[in-house]
């Protein structure tokens, strides 16, 4: 490969917040940012996970920060930007992955449980995404807002609402985060993941085999491979490369997209 098709994908010298990095989707993430040059600041409540990845990550010859953050908390993410500011002294990526979905019926959801849903997945990155604003714009060409969706957007799950309505949420202000981006040359855009196996997606797993009086999650895996083009689940690595395509200079022309890695499951809803 000559220079200039390696410099399409080369973030040597930038430095990117990955919120929910520690494990699963965020951590795949976080590791193929890394592996491409950025600087990896691991955002996540999970300190000894967040522990664990940044040394990962370290192992392999990559910059890491671990900073313990949890994104229904104001103060605790506008540390998270300064952190990363004084460590790395500039911010030109900020992927929005921390989400929470714990299961419940409309009828029966409280109000606490969808205020918790909608502060952690959709409060939490507005206020992420403002807090760093002002430095995403300072990158200019470089700057990348990228948020972690879901295919729920396409089609709803019973148990979900909460979670549903806060994707939807992102997904629409993604796109005026592009408008108002636009002039600085700051791209954003959502990744919206279909089935992926992750340590999250096996608690959901685990419940409908459950249900189903199956002994583990082999059966439900394995019919919804099966309605999967590609005929297998993703895995959080595959999400870390899509990732990466977005915050790199290849693709610099791309805004307010919502981009899915699903193997094609879509296409079969």
């Amino acid at each position: 490969m000559n220079k200039n098709a390696q410099a399409l994908f080369d973030l040597n010298g930038r430095v990117a917040i990955v919120t929910g990095g520690a494990k699963g989707i965020g951590r795949g993430i976080a590791q193929n940012l890394a592996l491409t040059g950025a600087a990896v600041v691991i955002a996540d409540v999970d300190e000894t996970e967040n522990a664990i990845c940044q040394e990962m990550i370290e192992d392999a010859d990559g910059k890491a920060l671990a900073v313990t953050c949890d994104m229904a908390d104001e103060s605790a993410i506008n540390n998270l930007v300064e952190t990363a500011l004084t460590r790395f002294g500039t911010l030109d990526i900020v992927v929005n992955n921390a989400a929470i979905y714990p299961m419940s019926p409309i009828a029966e959801m409280t109000t606490e449980l969808w205020d918790q849903v909608l502060s952690v997945n959709l409060r939490g990155v507005f206020l992420l995404t403002r807090a760093a604003m002002p430095h995403l714009k300072a990158a200019g060409k470089h700057g990348r807002l990228i948020n972690i969706s879901s295919i729920d957007t396409w089609k709803s799950y019973v148990g979900m609402g909460h979670y549903d309505a806060s994707k939807g949420g992102m997904e629409a202000f993604t796109r005026s985060c592009a408008l108002e981006l636009a002039e600085f040359g700051v791209t954003a855009n959502v990744i919206a993941p279909g089935a992926v196996k992750t340590p999250g997606s096996l608690t959901v797993r685990g419940n409908l085999a459950s249900e189903r009086g199956e002994p583990n999650t082999e059966k439900v895996d394995a019919e919804f491979a099966a309605r999967i083009p590609f005929g297998h689940w993703a895995d959080e690595q595959d999400i870390g490369q899509a990732t990466v395509l977005l915050a790199t200079p290849a693709s610099h022309y791309i805004t307010g997209q919502t981009i899915y890695v699903d193997g094609g499951l879509k296409l079969t809803m």
